[in-house]
């Protein structure tokens, strides 16, 4: 099914052509990265230093100018034959100058000048083709180590080198004559595949022997026979799960194509997850912007927010609607040593999806105020449970099973991951008596822990949780989770600012053993009742809740935990809520 889709999303996706490369490469060709590109005259002498084409972002990652280049699936998954398997034309810096570092590369470099021969013959009639010839067949190797940016053109982030001849503004190898050769040469090339039934459609087909790989770590296949015990009946890797030669190009031109697109690509703890519609359709673009958005865009931002709200009304948008019916497909992929993981493979329609999106937002609706997010993303939830200063160290702090399984559950309704409940438990537990750089409090149940908190009770266990305050709940927890907001504020109006308030040392033991911490708490309270002017009306809330409580337990379970921070954020927005006006006591809250 997973291949069946992407040979079809290749099939309907444009053709990536020189000079614009938004779309897949044709058969026989990739879009890579070009680190460098060397410069050369009409007779095949060098002009100048090879050129560095990279932009550095940051430190050790670059923007590369992505290129369609001749290619083919055993260069794609040479190893231990690297040296015999050169690429045509456009290569890494060991098969153009024949050195790496200051080591010599002749059999890579020989068999690169080799394949060009081959392909172009004596007389290409392409004058590119010709003084790339004419470079390799008068280059000396051991110059390699004298060129001006050498150390970068062979390490790790030097990429893929192309030739250029002076006064083009194309690579050679983008030349409308050498990719003919190239095409021409390739076709010749397929007849040597063995025949046999491919297992997309059942037919008989060119069989590929090997699977692609792709760019996680070192490389990796989504099929792999990579050991003997894997194979069975005499069959040699990818012959135990044949597929045609046509259809391994296009699944794996179009899951490439995904793995760099920047609206169908997000990354969510250690999972990379794609994301395609059975035909082009918006949702495509909004769906990566919901479950992690790649950057902060005001506009996209507002487009993004219209959308969800349409769909928590329970509708799409206009240009949605007639693709409530087409199949979405969502594909979470991990590197796992020699192949790729597939954490999650997900299938629904559209509409369905915006009904689990629409579920998942429902639970965790929270009051909140105009500062926090209406419509967290996955990465926002996730950095509730993680330690750190800023959010990247949070990030860096994630765990790397629980983006799956959050996006997992959001996507197919299942119960939340409990380690997300816990997780955040544990943050509040860790964050009771944190304060900012300026040494002001932090609080350690936010809107987002406490939707969190919500949305886990809800789906999890089926508890009915209100948005905002609700004074007609009677369970302990909640009750108890009211009465120590109650009595931090009636601290607060006693002492005003203070270093250390009964939140800094008691939030955690009052939230897993009541009986414990409360009957101190209520002593202490009646001293900052009778220190304030309106003290009785601190008096008359504790009242209220006591009233309906029998005994303060030993022990709060988890759930019950998630209960009390529930019910300490809502009691404390209501008792600090800017519209509220001076009650009956006159007091100004």
């Amino acid at each position: 099914m997973i291949f069946q889709s992407l040979v079809s999303l290749y099939e309907r996706l444009p053709q990536a052509v020189f000079p614009d490369t938004d779309g897949v490469p044709p058969f026989g060709f990739s879009v890579e990265d070009i680190g460098f590109v060397v410069v050369i005259d009409r007779d095949g002498r060098m002009v100048g230093q090879p050129e560095d084409l990279r932009v550095k972002i940051k430190a050790n990652t670059y923007d590369f100018r992505k290129s369609v280049v001749p290619y083919t699936n055993q260069v794609n998954v040479r190893s231990s034959s690297a040296a015999k398997t050169p690429n045509f034309m456009v290569d890494k810096a060991e098969y153009i100058f024949g050195m790496s570092g200051k080591s010599e590369k002749k059999v890579h470099h020989e068999s690169f000048k080799m394949l060009i021969h081959e392909v172009c013959g004596n007389s290409s009639g392409d004058e590119g083709a010709v003084a790339v010839q004419k470079f390799l067949d008068h280059w000396e190797p051991k110059r390699a180590v004298a060129l001006r940016d050498w150390k970068e053109m062979c390490g790790t982030h030097g990429k893929w080198v192309a030739f250029r001849l002076r006064g083009d503004r194309c690579f050679v190898h983008e030349r409308p004559a050498v990719q003919k050769l190239w095409q021409d040469f390739f076709t010749k090339e397929q007849k040597k595949y063995r025949e046999g039934v491919s297992f997309i459609d059942g037919a008989v087909h060119s069989i590929q022997s090997q699977y692609a790989q792709f760019k996680f770590g070192s490389g990796a296949s989504l099929v792999s026979f990579n050991e003997v015990a894997y194979e069975s009946y005499g069959k040699k890797k990818g012959e135990n799960a044949p597929i045609s030669v046509d259809a391994e190009f296009k699944s794996a031109a179009a899951l490439k194509y995904l793995l760099r697109s920047r609206t169908q690509r997000i990354k969510i703890g250690d999972a990379t997850t794609v994301f395609w519609a059975e035909r082009a359709s918006p949702v495509e673009a909004f769906f990566g912007q919901v479950m992690n958005p790649a950057q902060d865009d005001a506009a996209a931002a507002g487009q993004v927010r219209a959308f969800l709200e349409a769909v928590r009304a329970g509708t799409l948008p206009n240009d949605l609607e007639a693709d409530r019916e087409i199949n979405f497909y969502i594909l979470g992929l991990a590197l796992n040593k020699a192949r790729l993981a597939i954490r999650f493979w997900h299938v629904c329609s559209v509409g369905a999806l915006m009904d689990r999106l629409r579920d998942h937002f429902d639970n965790l609706a929270m009051e909140h105020s105009d500062k926090d997010i209406e419509f967290p993303r996955v990465k926002h939830l996730l950095r509730e449970t993680a330690f750190g200063k800023t959010p990247i160290d949070k990030d860096n702090n994630i765990s790397p099973v629980m983006g799956g399984a959050l996006t997992r559950s959001i996507l197919t309704g299942e119960r939340y991951p409990q380690s997300l409940f816990q997780g955040v438990i544990g943050r509040i537990r860790a964050d009771q008596s944190k304060k900012n750089p300026k040494g002001k409090p932090v609080p350690n149940v936010n809107y987002l822990r406490a939707a969190i908190l919500k949305a886990v009770l809800q789906r999890n266990f089926n508890k009915e949780v209100p948005m905002s305050l609700d004074t007609t709940r009677r369970e302990t927890a909640y009750l108890l989770g009211r009465l120590f907001a109650v009595l931090e504020k009636a601290q607060q109006d006693a002492l005003g600012k203070v270093n250390t308030t009964i939140k800094d040392r008691f939030f955690s033991a009052a939230s897993s053993t009541p009986a414990s911490v409360f009957p101190r708490l209520l002593r202490l309270s009646q001293h900052h009742i009778e220190k304030t002017e309106y003290g009785h009306v601190s008096d008359r809330r504790i009242a209220e809740i006591l009233e309906h409580v029998n005994s303060f337990p030993a022990h709060l379970n988890l759930q019950d935990q998630g209960l009390f921070a529930i019910a300490y954020y809502q009691q404390k927005n209501a008792l600090y809520r800017k519209n509220e006006t001076k009650t009956e006591g006159g007091e100004n809250e």
